[in-house]
């Protein structure tokens, strides 16, 4: 677990080495609407940017409402989300969420965390994305990449990405949540990466 002051040090050289990710968004998942940017973050699990990308548009040139969803069979879905992988289960959470979406909340994503959560396929990484990026709110999602950065940096202690996420969410300052969760992972990213991490050029090393 990370004390204050080395979390105040991390944040502060993130936010000074990224600074125009503050405000940037994930563009390959997050979109102009609320429904295809939930939908596209649902087809990035396991998935690379460009292939979610791929999926999204040729999925969203079918349909893009949760009543032009559910016009749809999973099949024809199947064949649009492909290149984002795991496509049987995708496909199948896809049509659920979009009939739960028209039965439950008017056709409309919820704007609480706990709502989101009771939508088939989306679990905390998701809603926190959601929440972030979607509605505004200052989460901090956790995925394979910052999940990698924080265990690194042993402000983890559990291998479980679940509590790692209530860990990283409860532990930083509210000044830096809107936007920690983008520079955290282009860090992750771009410097400790998974097989040989660029510790030399790394700017929070003290801190590791």
């Amino acid at each position: 677990m990370k004390n204050s002051n080395d979390i105040e040090y991390i944040y502060e050289k993130l936010s000074q080495h990224y600074p125009k990710y503050s405000n940037s968004k994930p563009k390959a998942k997050i979109y102009s609407k609320a429904y295809t940017s939930l939908i596209g973050v649902m087809l990035s699990a396991q998935s690379q940017d460009a292939r979610t990308a791929v999926a999204c548009r040729q999925l969203f040139a079918l349909a893009s409402t949760p009543e032009n969803m559910i016009k749809l069979t999973q099949a024809q879905i199947i064949e649009a989300i492909r290149p984002a992988g795991l496509f049987n289960a995708k496909s199948k959470n896809i049509l659920a969420t979009s009939q739960v979406l028209i039965e439950k909340f008017n056709s409309r994503v919820p704007q609480t965390q706990e709502e989101l959560m009771t939508l088939p396929g989306v679990g905390r990484k998701s809603s926190d994305i959601i929440m972030r990026f979607v509605w505004g709110q200052p989460h901090i999602a956790v995925d394979t990449h910052v999940f990698r950065l924080l265990w690194r940096l042993g402000w983890a202690d559990s291998l479980d990405e679940g509590k790692a996420s209530i860990t990283v969410n409860s532990t930083t300052p509210e000044k830096y949540k809107y936007g920690a969760h983008m520079w955290l992972i282009t860090h992750a990213k771009r410097v400790c990466v998974s097989r040989t991490p660029l510790c030399a050029s790394c700017v929070i090393s003290p801190a590791c």
